[in-house]
Parts: C-alpha cells; sequence; structure tokens
C-alpha cells in the first residue's frame, strides 16, 4: 500500500493525468478556498491539455472569495504550437511611437525616447493561404502599479516595481504573441490565457480591523465603566449595606498587558 502511494505521488508530479481533486487541494490550494467545481474545472483543463502545474505550465489562482482563475505559461502555448504538425513558425514586436511617427520592431527592442504603444505578432500555419495575425493595444493590458498609482499607494505605502514597469516592451510582446497563437489554433488553445494578459486581482476578502493597543485599552475601560453602571442601577441595598468595589471584576476584563503604563 505504501508502495502505491508513493508511486501515485511521484506520477501526478511528472503526468497531469494522475490529478486528483485530493493533490491539487494538498498542493495548489492548502487554505481550501477553492470550490470542488473550480478545482474539477482545472484538473480538467490540465488532463485535456496535458499541462503539468508542478512544471509551471498551468497555474491555479485563488484570492479570496474572487472567482479561481486557470493561466497557462507561455512556455506552454509554444510548446502546444510546436507539437501541431500544421505550425510553421512565427514572428512578433512592439508598435511604438517616437517623433510623432508610429514605428515596429521585431522583438522586444524600444528606442531610447520613444513611447511603446502596443505589440504585434503573426503565426504561420502550413494548411492556411494568410497568416493569423494580432496587434493589442498595451494601456489596455499595461499591469504597472507605479504607472497606475504613483510611487507611493493609497495606503501611503511606497510602490516596488513589477515586470510591466521593467520590462513593459517584453511583457506586451508576450501578450501578442499568446493572443496570436491562440487565435491560430483554436481547438489546442482556445479558452486559455497567459497570466500577462489578465489584469491584477484584489483580494477583496473581508479583513478584520486589527485594534491597537490604545483601541483595546479604551474598548476596555468603556466595559468596566458600563458594567458599574448596571451594578449601580440594579443594586437596592441600602448603602450602609453596599459591598465595597468588586474589584476582581475589573481584573478580568483588562489584563495586564493590556495596561502596561
Amino acid at each position: 500500500m505504501t508502495n502505491d502511494i508513493q508511486t501515485a505521488e511521484k506520477n501526478f508530479l511528472e503526468d497531469p493525468q494522475t490529478l486528483t481533486s485530493g493533490i491539487v487541494r494538498k498542493y495548489l490550494d492548502p487554505q481550501g478556498k477553492a470550490s470542488d467545481e473550480e478545482l474539477a474545472y482545472f484538473i480538467a483543463q490540465a488532463r485535456v491539455q496535458n499541462l503539468n502545474p508542478f512544471t509551471r505550465e498551468i497555474y491555479f489562482i485563488k484570492y479570496g472569495n474572487q472567482p479561481a482563475q486557470i493561466v497557462v505559461a507561455q512556455k506552454a502555448f509554444q510548446k502546444k504550437a510546436d507539437a501541431h504538425p500544421q505550425y510553421d513558425g512565427m514572428e512578433s514586436g512592439i508598435i511604438y511611437e517616437k517623433d510623432g511617427e508610429i514605428q515596429r520592431s521585431e522583438g522586444a527592442f524600444l528606442p531610447k525616447g520613444a513611447e511603446i504603444l502596443g505589440a504585434w505578432a503573426v503565426v504561420y500555419r502550413k494548411d492556411r493561404t494568410h497568416p493569423t495575425r494580432a496587434e493589442v493595444t498595451f494601456s489596455e493590458y499595461d499591469n504597472s502599479k507605479i504607472r497606475k498609482e504613483g510611487k507611493i499607494n493609497q495606503y501611503g505605502k511606497e510602490n516596488k516595481p513589477n515586470t510591466w514597469d521593467e520590462k513593459p516592451a517584453v511583457m506586451i510582446q508576450k501578450v501578442a504573441t499568446v493572443t496570436a497563437l491562440r487565435n491560430a489554433f483554436p481547438n489546442e488553445l482556445g479558452g486559455l490565457y497567459e497570466a500577462d494578459e489578465l489584469r491584477e486581482v484584489k483580494d477583496v476578502t473581508p479583513q478584520v480591523p486589527q485594534e491597537s493597543r490604545e483601541d483595546v485599552v479604551a474598548r476596555k475601560m468603556a466595559q468596566i465603566e458600563q458594567f458599574n453602571r448596571e451594578q449601580e442601577a440594579n443594586s437596592a441595598v441600602p448603602e450602609m449595606e453596599q459591598e465595597s468595589p468588586h474589584e476582581p471584576i475589573q481584573g478580568e476584563l483588562l489584563d495586564d498587558n493590556e495596561l502596561e503604563f
């Protein structure tokens, strides 16, 4: 039995066809945020496309209560195209403006002083008389935090540059490449998206506010005052028979560690 389990674990690392919901839940969704339906869809995609999440060909992304996203690495797009008997190569590059003129370059070369506008790609198939072309607009995909929010975000913290800040030409060329490949091979790549085609998804899970030490002290002092008022209101004992204030009550409501002055 132990050998069977070890063999199964070894197989799923190498063979997407052996993926199960238990394996995906354990390694890709350890916090259990995904629904059974989302896991089933991911497993189906991995098996049908024969893409391995453990070699970073396909990703399962889940933020808070947002719907799960399944994205595919660029190398997986290229792998599927290379394996197709009708694939006959491709070209790609970027589109930019310089000195008032819109120009194109192959690859991700962006001349100094030029403004990047987008990217292009062309895929050739042996069984088609016309190539498949794609052009994408930079502003529609740009996921730079600094360009969107500035160097300081709304919370007063510094935005660190991401890949879209450091390599915008490379990133938009990648988007054009996978778009053209998907259009050229709809049966093999239809419905699959590369991570950089998607805008950043923010975690919208409600967060419980964290109380400061001062907030804790103020809240517990208010509880003590409220308790004392209720005690006075409910007391019908003559003043001479009243006991001294019940000190342990305050000790129960207010921890010593929270009142270190």
